[in-house]
């Protein structure tokens, strides 16, 4: 009866014990990708170059983080941030762009006076670059890549990647200056003159360098001879005919000349 009891009671206190054991188990241990286990970081770090050159970008990424997370202050950690952020930039989608911009930040918080900055500003710019609507759409995201453009441009006056931003800052500023015409494009058809002529003002003031200028000037003609400020009317067509001859605008403003309906 003794030996029973006693069964019962070791039975009783190896149950607790295995029900214990699998109540505190820890956490798997990470598991570390077998083709990591055996590389130097230079030899890492030269695979993630070779992966991301063929576009895989979400591979890339784990050779990336494992140089970043393991040689944080070695100039190829430095590096492998940088380059998971162009990981993401890469991939494009929208959640992906955001998370781009904030590696970048990162970077740049990280490492403010790496040689490298520039580089990561101007694809904070990029980021908002992409995120750019079309004209007659919300001009927020092109407002904002202005803004970073500009930003980066004076940070770096001497940037190798100064023409770039540049280019991309032109563009951005005709985007905002098209919204801006197509606005008072609808405000000519609704014969609201007097607001169109403020649309196409801070075109003209504002947009030097805007692409569509020839059609700008034609617009604040029409604007202006409809609400009978024929003086002003005319300077602004004979503007288009001088400045823009091979324009289709020209054409027509001189025919508004030649008829003197201005």
């Amino acid at each position: 009866m003794r030996i029973f009891r006693s069964l019962i009671v070791l039975i009783i206190v190896l149950a607790v014990g295995l029900a214990g054991c699998r109540g505190t188990r820890t956490a798997k241990a990470p598991v570390v990708d077998p083709e990591l286990v055996n590389l130097s970081k230079q030899e890492a770090f030269d695979k993630a170059e070779a992966l991301f050159e063929e576009k895989r970008y979400v591979r890339s990424r784990t050779f990336y983080q494992y140089v970043n997370e393991n040689f944080p202050n070695d100039p190829l950690g430095r590096r492998s941030l940088l380059r998971i952020a162009d990981t993401y930039f890469k991939q494009g989608s929208d959640v992906n762009l955001v998370e781009s911009q904030y590696k970048y930040r990162d970077f740049i918080n990280r490492y403010p006076g790496s040689e490298s900055a520039d580089y990561a500003m101007l694809q904070i710019a990029n980021v908002s670059y992409k995120q750019m609507e079309r004209p007659d759409r919300d001009q927020t995201k092109t407002r904002e890549a202005v803004t970073k453009f500009q930003e980066m441009l004076a940070a770096f006056p001497k940037s190798s990647h100064r023409e770039e931003a540049e280019t991309r800052l032109r563009k951005a500023n005709d985007r905002l200056a098209k919204h801006e015409h197509l606005v008072a494009r609808f405000y000519l058809k609704r014969r609201s003159y007097e607001a169109a002529v403020l649309r196409l003002n801070t075109i003209v003031d504002r947009f030097p360098d805007y692409e569509e200028r020839d059609g700008t000037f034609y617009d604040l003609g029409t604007a202006l001879n409809a609400l009978g400020r024929k003086g002003e009317a005319r300077l602004y067509f004979e503007r288009v005919v001088a400045e823009f001859p091979d324009s289709e605008f020209a054409r027509k403003a001189k025919q508004k000349l030649e008829q003197k309906a201005v």
